[in-house]
């Protein structure tokens, strides 16, 4: 029976052993498991003795002290439950179990250092003496009512003792003390007391944790009795302490009292960590007036710091200052994403000062920049504010682009897209406030130089645009709805009307603001050209009715025109052109109720001359010089409109308007015009594609855009490099790879012509200097002989004579120069104009190939195929030609009645399958033949007949006639045509 008791108690030994493995554990589940199965078998069962548990304890502060896996953690929250459970008022009285005093005394012993100890085991024990306190301190066992205040005295001094003589944990040490405040809520004073005399003590009033001590105390026990002469009205937040306290946060070395208090003389940190002092959350905090755990509400003294002002002089001018090193910058950045989520929307511009703003864009400028993660983590922080509440977006936007503190161009410096984002996130009906932020910053851009302010105005616009783009391109359904979306785009389209066509300089602004400087001419173009791109956009992807949009911005400048209370157009027109301009007016107002009104047919051939009259408006408000001569012809031509008779038939004068607007070098009116075109299409005449026929017939050089643009008298190019789509023909012709292409020979014969006029130019060239000069061109002169120097026989006369002829040789070669290059402007010119013609050719035979009239394009866009210099030309007429071919089968081929305009347009394409051409014209040749046929056996199957003769009589010419160019892909088409239709 003896060896068995013996055994008993090992037994006991072995679980407490896995228990205490088990409250190291990283796992904090498995730690919650031990720390249960300590309490539940060695202290609520009733059966552990005194001594048992002095040594549980003993072991447990042992284990405190113990760098190993999680241990403190674990050992931490046992010793704290412990406590609890035997020492408080309603816990279970054990005999021989020590008290309070005697509980401090042994977590000092146990955490003693030995003499020959190493400094990580001098730390372990530092943390576990810290750990140890913090638990008799959460237990709650120092402030009850049988517990002496000697106790808690004892405690306290351990843990300013620690602060003091180890700064890398004072903060800890702080935090502990800052916690207990809450428990010492409903408490006798004199506990409060202790921590502030303590605190003074230790000259720790004056770092970070000492003010938040200070302020938490003032905050919990109002009516305590703090010392005097600390802080001026015993507060820390006091205006007057506002510098002082700057240097406090930053920890910089703290200033002899002159109160005689005395000062801690170890405010220096041990190292910088990347983690904030708590005491930066409680000072925010309280400033913000929000209430922090619990803390009750304290009556703020009436010279406390302002929020704004705090921040200004702790955190931007010290954190965010020039000289501050990256390490003060990153914790400033770390303030700044914490309050971003938290502060009020009222005060969200305070902490968008201007030392923060600056490292903020010089951050996220590069990637290489030390701080850049930290700024781009910053952008993310507002962005996630801006999302989660609606409310904040106008402030945010209007604190980034803010002059003084932000920049207008704050994406553009920054390479991000921050303000882009929140803009596209405003909805209705902040998005109001978002416009008049703008309107703010046109008016007042904060620049007094001319230029800069139009620079930032410009910027201004340029976003604007951005703004309109993002609400189309975001899904409806998840941003806003059809018609907030078009609210929107015309509130951003009337800002620019107004700064564009009317001189707000003469008036202030509706909310009492004039600009400042005043709104330049170059401006107000800039602002038109804004506007067009805008529409443009609208044009290209429409989120409704563009032609809706582009006449409300119409009525926009029409009222403001009418109402005196708005500022004065800056349109110098005559009486005429306001003439012209108010019976315009009248007939959009009618087409705009003929679009309403009509079936979806009519109303889309109303809707598409809504739009062409309202541009046409605003070409005339932009003083374009053909706008007022269009807006005639417009008038003119559909003027029944106003008395609600039929469409107009006169066809022909729109294309010419149309081919007009195709001309400019804008790709709205080049969308504009292929919109109209395709709601009018079907109402197209001989006539106006007799127009269009024209332009691929002109000859690609100077000649030819004499011809279209009337060009003798101008100087002024028909396209520029404004057009996004327009593309130099030299650089397709170098990129071109095809077959096809490589075999345009009047590409070919173009390029070796411009060779040979260098060569030439270059032998002319050379041969005037020789003679003027006096020496033999070329290698002439190197075997001629000269036996004395012709400088030593030249006269200051002769010197200046032959200065006189060197510059007339070279003034007459730059106007060589100068025509060459006028001719190649002019071959992009009526290149870029084919190619917009065949773009509108091409949108005809999508609409209308059931249309017979639609075969007269088919002969003239083979000859352009063969005879165009350039690829691209060529390869847009083969697309339509191909396009024309494949729509044609089946249902979708032409009814005709007489077929012998069609077996003539059949030899006239098998005349110029004859010629010489590429492999592109050949194959053109070869669809528009079979089209044809398709189109005469669709009508009679007995005209095969004659088709089968017309293909044996140029099969003959390629027999027979050597100036025959025919390919054999010609006949190859032909035949499996033939086997196709016998099938």
């Amino acid at each position: 029976m003896l060896k068995k008791r013996c055994r008993e108690q090992p037994a006991i030994d072995v679980q407490l052993v896995e228990i205490y493995e088990d409250l190291a554990n990283v796992d904090e589940n498995i730690r919650l498991k031990a720390a249960q199965a300590l309490l539940t078998n060695f202290v609520t069962d009733g059966k552990s003795t005194g001594e048992q548990l002095n040594e549980i304890v003993r072991r447990l502060l042992r284990g405190l002290c113990s760098g190993r896996k999680a241990a403190r953690l674990g050992f931490s929250v046992v010793l704290t439950e412990l406590l609890t459970e035997l020492l408080s008022p309603s816990g279970r009285d054990v005999a021989g179990f020590q008290n309070v005093l005697e509980l401090i005394d042994t977590l000092m012993k146990q955490s003693q250092v030995s003499g020959n100890a190493s400094g990580q085991e001098e730390r372990d024990h530092e943390f576990g003496r810290l750990f140890g306190a913090e638990s008799i301190i959460k237990s709650g066992i120092l402030i009850q009512p049988n517990t002496e205040v000697e106790a808690w005295s004892n405690i306290l001094e351990i843990v300013y003792d620690l602060a003091k003589k180890k700064p890398w944990l004072r903060e800890e040490c702080g935090f502990i003390l800052f916690q207990s405040i809450h428990i010492l809520k409903g408490k006798d004073l004199k506990y409060a007391q202790l921590i502030i005399d303590e605190l003074l003590a230790k000259g720790l009033s004056k770092t970070p944790q000492g003010v938040a001590i200070w302020i938490g105390i003032q905050a919990e026990f109002p009516s305590i009795d703090l010392p005097h002469g600390v802080w001026h009205h015993e507060d820390p937040l006091t205006r007057k302490e506002s510098s002082r306290l700057a240097k406090i946060l930053m920890e910089a070395p703290a200033t002899t009292s002159s109160h005689n208090i005395p000062e801690s003389e170890t405010t220096a940190k041990g190292a910088w960590t990347t983690k904030l002092q708590f005491a930066w959350d409680m000072i925010l905090v309280e400033l913000l007036d929000v209430q922090p755990q619990g803390l009750q509400k304290n009556t703020k003294p009436s010279k406390r710091i302002k929020f704004g002002k705090f921040w200004e002089e702790c955190i931007d001018n010290t954190l965010f200052a020039a000289s501050s090193s990256e390490e003060r910058k990153y914790s400033g950045f770390l303030l700044f994403q914490q309050m971003v989520p938290t502060v009020p929307v009222q005060l969200l511009p305070d902490i968008f000062s201007k030392n923060l703003m600056r490292c903020l864009t010089n951050q996220l400028a590069s990637p290489e920049r030390y701080l850049h993660r930290a700024a781009e983590r910053s952008v993310k922080a507002i962005l996630a504010r801006a999302r989660s509440n609606p409310n904040t977006r106008a402030p945010i936007l209007r604190a980034l682009l803010d002059p003084v503190n932000g920049d207008i161009n704050f994406d553009k410096i920054s390479k991000t897209k921050t303000v882009e984002t929140l803009t596209s996130l405003v909805n209705n009906p902040v998005f109001e406030q978002v416009v008049e932020i703008y309107e703010h910053f046109i008016l007042r851009p904060g620049a007094d130089d001319e230029k800069a302010a139009s620079s930032r105005r410009q910027s201004a616009a340029d976003q604007l645009v951005s703004g309109v783009r993002s609400i189309q391109h975001h899904p409806t359904k998840e941003v806003l709805a059809k018609s907030d979306c078009l609210v929107n785009i015309r509130r951003i389209l009337a800002l620019l009307a107004k700064c564009a066509y009317f001189d707000v300089d003469s008036i202030q602004d509706d909310r009492g603001i004039s600009p400042s400087p005043k709104i330049s001419q170059a401006s107000r173009e800039m602002f038109r050209t804004r506007i067009s791109s805008c529409l443009s956009s609208l044009v290209a992807k429409p989120i409704g009715e563009p032609s809706y949009v582009a006449y409300e911005l119409v009525c926009n400048i029409y009222g403001r025109e009418e109402n005196a209370d708005h500022p004065n157009a800056v349109l110098n027109a005559d009486d005429n052109v306001r003439s012209v301009l108010k019976k315009a007016w009248q007939t959009l107002r009618k087409i705009h109720c003929q679009s309403s009104l009509n079936p979806d047919e009519e109303a889309r051939f109303f809707r598409a001359l809504e739009l062409l009259y309202s541009l046409t408006i605003l070409q005339v408000h932009n003083e374009e010089a053909d706008a007022v001569g269009i807006l005639i012809e417009l008038n003119r031509s559909f003027k029944p409109l106003l008395h609600k008779k039929k469409r107009p038939q006169d066809s022909a004068t729109l294309i010419e308007i149309l081919l007009s607007f195709i001309a400019k070098p804008s790709q709205l009116f080049r969308r504009l015009a292929q919109q109209v075109f395709t709601a009018c299409a079907s109402e197209l005449d001989d006539t106006a594609l007799q127009s269009m026929i024209e332009i691929l017939e002109t000859k690609e050089g100077l000649s030819g855009q004499s011809q279209i643009f009337d060009r003798e008298d101008e100087t002024e190019p028909a396209s520029s490099a404004s057009d996004a789509e327009e593309v130099d023909p030299a650089k397709i012709r170098s990129r071109s790879s095809s077959p096809e292409e490589e075999s345009d020979e009047g590409s070919s014969n173009t390029d070796a012509a411009d060779s040979s006029e260098d060569g030439d130019e270059l032998a002319v060239l050379n041969a005037k200097l020789a003679h003027v000069v006096g020496t033999r061109p070329g290698n002439e002169d190197l075997d001629a002989e000269d036996n004395s120097s012709s400088d030593e026989e030249m006269t200051d006369e002769k010197m200046f004579e032959l200065n006189g002829s060197l510059e007339n040789i070279f003034r007459e070669q730059k106007k060589v120069t100068s025509k060459k290059s006028e001719k190649k402007d002019a071959r992009e010119n009526i290149v870029n104009f084919k190619c917009r013609v065949l773009d509108l050719l091409e949108i005809y035979v999508k609409q209308e190939h059931g249309n017979g009239l639609g075969l007269s394009l088919s002969l003239p866009i083979l000859t352009l195929v063969r005879t165009t210099t350039s690829p691209l030309v060529s390869r847009k007429a083969c697309d339509v030609m191909r396009e024309y071919a494949r729509l044609c089968k089946g249902d979708g081929v032409p009814r005709i009645e007489d077929t012998e305009s069609v077996f003539g347009l059949l030899e006239a394409v098998h005349v110029e399958a004859l010629e010489e051409g590429s492999n592109a014209h050949a194959s053109a040749c070869s669809q528009a033949s079979l089209l044809l046929v398709r189109i005469l056996v669709a009508h009679d199957r007995e005209c095969l007949r004659r088709v089968v003769k017309i293909y044996g009589t140029t099969q003959e010419s390629a027999l027979f006639d050597s100036s025959c160019k025919v390919k054999t892909s010609f006949f190859t088409d032909w035949l499996n045509w033939c086997t196709s239709a016998r099938k």
